[in-house]
């Protein structure tokens, strides 16, 4: 009877599974950092886009401060003449024109629309967290001084106005049976209430310079804000070139 002898199989060296471990080992690091590298660039990539979408926000934010600026000085024109006004007045009240200009452009006040879109973003789908220090920083202290400027807007502005509006109202209660117009209205005639009383005049007269101090400093806000806004956008062009 034939015997048959089951040949021996070679143990395997240390250092085979040794190697066979490392292979393993390097290749899940390699994907590892391969798909690393893949989320930080796409990071970057939004990050990127983040700062291009606020970059232009900036610019729309340039045309709202320019035309702020531009209705500013067409207000103040008949406002600055409010101490001829008041001479004219109270020697002549019914010398209405120069009032009648300044209650035209009294009326209202222009809001900033911000372009705020990107800065929503940001906030609420935490893109801050993927931007640079740098970029970051400047972008915080920027809404901090935008939403400033609206809280004064809503407030001290807006409480201006209405002591404007609340004024003329007053003295229609004085004499409302007197409408005084005036043909030297661009937009046609307009009625003036008003009374004869010198301090009524003196009254209203201090109100409308009042709000043109307002309006005077929502001018600075807007030359303040130009200038942060130019520097923001110089310093992303340096830094991207997006021009």
């Amino acid at each position: 009877m034939e015997v048959h002898h089951h040949s021996q199989t070679s143990r395997k060296k240390w250092t085979h599974y040794f190697w066979e471990f490392l292979m393993l080992f390097l290749a899940v690091f390699c994907g590892f950092l391969a798909e690393y590298q893949l989320e930080h660039k796409m990071e970057r990539d939004r990050s990127k886009q983040y700062i291009r979408s606020f970059y232009d926000d900036l610019h729309i934010n340039l045309t709202s401060f320019s035309r702020v600026l531009e209705e500013n000085e067409r207000k103040t024109a008949p406002l600055n003449d409010i101490f001829h006004c008041y001479d004219s007045l109270t020697k002549n009240t019914t010398n209405m024109a120069c009032l009648a200009r300044m209650v035209k452009q009294s009326q209202y006040f222009l809001t900033v629309a911000f372009a705020d879109g990107t800065l929503g973003q940001l906030k609420n789908a935490g893109g801050l967290r993927l931007l640079d220090k740098e970029d970051r920083d400047s972008i915080i202290s920027y809404d901090k001084y935008t939403r400033n400027y609206q809280d004064w807007e809503g407030t001290a502005m807006q409480h201006s106005q209405d002591n404007v509006r609340n004024v003329f109202d007053m003295l229609g209660h004085f004499e409302a049976n007197k409408f005084l117009y005036t043909d030297s209205i661009d937009s046609g005639r307009i009625p003036v209430l008003i009374s004869a009383d010198k301090n009524s005049v003196n009254n209203i007269l201090n109100v409308l310079f009042r709000y043109r101090q307002v309006i005077y400093r929502q001018s600075r806000w807007m030359n303040s804000m130009q200038n942060q806004t130019n520097g923001i956008i110089k310093y992303f062009d340096s830094k991207y070139h997006f021009q």
